[in-house]
């Protein structure tokens, strides 16, 4: 996945060529600790919350957007979401402050899908997404992902292997009051 931050300009996306990165020890990191470290227990950041920490501040939801290209490299469609909000459940890890690991529920809209008959080329895409149109009336819905704990540095799961969660317990119970 590529993320991606786009500025909103009178009913238009605009690709800025910036990114932000979740995972690590980067925008969801940083939000935990903002918020005190909380385990054992949800929480919850907006798309505006992600925004305004990438940005010390300087940019909000008015006038940016983080979208995901859900498969920067396909050669036969374009799937462009944007990120709305992130609910996490934090496990508490060994020791003071430390997290075992976070599933997450990202709740999203869609942008932009487009698939084509014949491949495009880099550039082809680059420019069709370069400027698209806010569909700003798209319904949401979710995907659950989760991050590995402070042991593993906060980064998604292992490559090649699936990043789903079971979600169990007093996790379940923070998730279900959101659908």
């Amino acid at each position: 996945m590529a993320f991606l931050i786009y500025k909103k300009d009178n009913g238009k996306l605009v690709a800025t060529g910036e990114a932000y990165s979740l995972a690590g020890y980067n925008l969801i990191f940083q939000l935990w600790e903002d918020r005190g470290k909380p385990t054992g227990q949800g929480w919850y950041v907006t798309a505006d919350d992600l925004i305004r920490a990438r940005t010390g501040g300087q940019e909000s939801l008015d006038t940016r957007s983080l979208l995901i290209d859900f498969n920067p490299n396909s050669k036969w469609r374009i799937g462009l979401v944007e990120l709305l909000d992130i609910y996490i459940y934090t496990y508490r890890g060994a020791g003071q402050g430390k997290a075992s690991w976070s599933p997450m529920m990202l709740r999203l809209r869609d942008v932009l899908y487009e698939e084509f008959d014949k491949e495009i080329s880099k550039e082809e895409k680059r420019n069709k997404i370069a400027v698209i149109d806010d569909p700003q009336k798209e319904e949401d819905f979710v995907k659950f992902l989760y991050l590995n704990g402070t042991d593993k540095g906060w980064i998604w799961g292992v490559n090649g292997k699936t990043k789903a969660a079971f979600i169990h317990g007093s996790a379940r119970e923070y998730f279900r009051q959101y659908f």
